[in-house]
């Protein structure tokens, strides 16, 4: 029985009837909030808002049934844990970590913001599905992220007014690989990483965007107020949950006002570092947008073993001290850096925490040098797993000696597991080391350790895509001043006087870097990251000693446009897609001439084909897509940067004609050899 507000009975009719006019009500709201949000949705302005509101669609879930660390490259499971997990000062997820721990991953549709529902974007279930890693819980990953995900306390993140606990990429993010085979994940230290970072970002961007969304739609913000109960705890009111809206309004704002150009998606195990870094540092971090220049030359994520004791390094060799590199890198995730102070009083310092770049550089290079131990004591290449197919032992002594034949010119002398270990200190392999001699303000001066002489071959002559060798060749940006209104005034340019050192008519020589309109994007960078160091170094305890080991005992020596660099095959079989853009997928296609490899080809799916040796993937006709319906990526080679050509065993003639063609069973006996080494 129910009574009204006198104390008298109401019939269950009349109840009946107000609660079927209530569900009526409800109903006619529910239509005309569709109504209106259809409207929004589809409106001429806002028909980009769609887009950015839809998350990407991803690749199926991949079943394993267990997570393989093979502990056989030099580290110990604490060195690892710790790598994968460094900060390196960044916030390369442009909101605080509290935020992230409460988003939900997004919905399929912005539509379902009504009434879906979906778990934590950080969850396992939703992440590994980019290409991460998975890792417990630990000292070093506190809140159970994957594998390359760091927190730094106190950072800037535009559109707060207050510094925040911030998410970020580590080293580990891009450098952390993986094959599956058999059911059963390996993870490689300092392997390529499967990730696609792009994809990421339309997720988060999408996800971020519902939540806001629902905040402002009356009766069905279930979605916002979800997330700003997480975000709040005991906080939670009224008032804390308005600014709250409004704190994330102006986040997605700083945001959307950003320059996003791409003209080549990157897509899975690839990104465009080099003109990340540029657009991090010189257009994102300046708001001096004109400095923009849209992704065009992706890269698979480079393998970094060994490579501390490289003479250059990055895939157009076009850097030599590990600091400089380092510190580059984590710019290009996030990293601030202030440009706005003045000189000597804070310009060019940055979140970037030295020391723990040193660390992770420690760890990859070890604590003596192989020249003069004869052996490799930092992080070396994986052995081929026990639990693959076992390698055909006379199969592959004729490799070595195919490897010796057609490889071994360009790649040096093959880095097996015995020299790595050292057991053949003899071996032709160490002759290569060499020490590095440049020019100081007149002054000759010479590295007390040697380092691997790697060939760097010329664009033209091994013919592969040259989309990445351009970008430090070819880009430019603008760090001067501006003139104002009055007459004769300037603003300030970024204030770049750093001397660097250069590649020139003697050799290596010391180039004072100075602003311009129209400067070396190369020089400028090398600019940027000096003065970043030297500032760090102004007010730090560091001995003079103590600077040359941070340094790694190297001058910060760039070079532009010299080609593409032959590392050592160790561990390559763990390392595709192939080429440097990662344009095939095998390394049976690899060695087989350019028509013979595929035109097209899908990225997204880690499992390994022990016997091409790469990509467990298929070729595909790209009819015009970039991703398939199930989320994976479409790398299509008749797309410059994507180009498959060039390193080419061939009896063609021409640009990118390394050596003669290779029979099938040549080609498996120089893969059969590289599984050994």
């Amino acid at each position: 029985m129910v009574f009204d507000s006198a104390g008298g009975p109401v019939s269950t009719l009349a109840e009946a009837v107000r609660r079927q006019s209530w569900r009526r009500a409800r109903i006619a709201l529910v239509i005309v909030v569709l109504v209106l949000l259809t409207g929004f949705l589809t409106g001429p302005r806002v028909g980009a808002v769609v887009e950015l509101l839809t998350p990407p669609r991803l690749p199926p879930e991949l079943p394993v049934t267990a997570q393989v660390w093979s502990g056989d490259q030099n580290w110990t499971v604490d060195q690892a844990a710790r790598f994968h997990f460094e900060s390196q000062g960044t916030r390369t997820l442009p909101i605080p970590l509290p935020w992230l721990l409460a988003l939900e991953e997004p919905l399929d549709s912005p539509f379902a913001i009504l009434f879906g529902k979906r778990g934590r974007f950080v969850d396992n279930r939703y992440l590994l599905r980019f290409g991460f890693i998975s890792a417990e819980p630990s000292q070093h990953n506190p809140y159970g992220l994957p594998v390359g995900f760091a927190v730094s306390p106190y950072q800037t993140i535009d559109g707060l007014s207050r510094k925040e606990t911030a998410v970020g990429l580590t080293c580990a993010a891009c450098h952390t690989g993986q094959v599956v085979f058999g059911g059963k994940r390996y993870v490689i230290d300092g392997g390529p990483a499967a990730t696609d970072l792009g994809q990421l970002t339309a997720a988060l961007g999408a996800a971020l965007g519902q939540t806001a969304l629902s905040e402002k739609i009356p009766l069905f913000d279930g979605r916002f107020d979800r997330f700003a109960r997480a975000v709040l705890k005991a906080e939670y009111s009224d008032i804390t949950r308005n600014q709250l809206a409004q704190e994330l309004d102006a986040v997605l704002k700083t945001v959307a006002a950003q320059p996003n150009g791409i003209a080549v998606t990157e897509g899975f195990t690839r990104l465009d570092a080099l003109n990340r870094i540029g657009n991090q540092v010189f257009a994102l971090d300046t708001k001096r947008y004109g400095n923009y220049a849209d992704i065009n030359a992706p890269v698979n994520y480079p393998h970094i073993w060994t490579a501390s004791w490289f003479d250059w390094v990055q895939y157009d060799g076009s850097i030599m001290q590990p600091l400089t590199r380092n510190a580059g890198e984590a710019m290009g995730v996030s990293a601030n850096v202030i440009f706005n102070a003045a000189p000597k009083a804070g310009q060019f310092a940055s979140s970037i925490p030295f020391d723990n770049l040193h660390w992770i550089e420690k760890q990859l290079a070890g604590t003596t040098p192989p020249a003069l131990g004869k052996a490799f004591v930092g992080l070396v290449a994986p052995g081929w797993p026990k639990d693959f197919p076992a390698i055909d032992a006379a199969k592959a002594a004729a490799g070595a000696a195919l490897y010796e034949k057609h490889c071994s010119g360009c790649h040096r002398p093959a880095l097996t597991r015995e020299i790595a270990q050292g057991k053949a200190p003899d071996a032709a392999f160490w002759t290569y080391f060499k020490t590095i001699r440049w020019l100081e303000n007149d002054v000759q001066k010479e590295t007390a350790n040697a380092y691997l002489d790697l060939k760097i071959i010329a664009q033209k002559e091994i013919g592969t895509d040259p989309a990445q060798g351009d970008i430090l060749a070819n880009r430019q940006v603008d760090t001067a001043g501006t003139p104002l209104a009055r007459s004769g005034a300037y603003s300030p340019g970024l204030g770049l006087n750093a001397d660097i050192c250069l590649v020139g008519r003697n050799g290596l020589e010391t180039v004072r870097i100075k602003d311009s309109a129209m400067l070396s994007y190369a020089k400028a960078l090398g600019a940027v990251v000096q003065m970043s160091i030297d500032e760090w170094f102004r007010g730090s305890p560091a001995t003079p000693g103590e600077r040359i080991a941070l340094e790694g005992d190297r001058p910060n020596c760039l070079q532009a446009g010299g080609g593409y660099k032959a590392r050592p095959l160790d561990g390559v079989w763990a390392t595709a897609p192939f080429l440097h853009n990662g344009s095939v997928p095998t390394l049976y296609d690899l060695l087989s001439p350019v028509a013979e490899r595929p035109k097209a080809f899908l990225l997204g799916d880690p499992r390994f084909d022990p016997v091409r040796v790469g990509l467990a993937t298929r070729a595909v006709e790209p009819r015009g897509q970039t991703y398939d319906d199930q989320g994976y990526f479409i790398l299509d080679t008749s797309t410059p940067g994507n180009r498959n050509t060039g390193h080419e065993f061939s009896n063609s003639k021409g640009s990118g004609v390394i050596g003669p063609a290779l029979s099938p069973d040549e080609r498996n006996a120089i893969i059969e050899f590289l599984k050994t080494i």
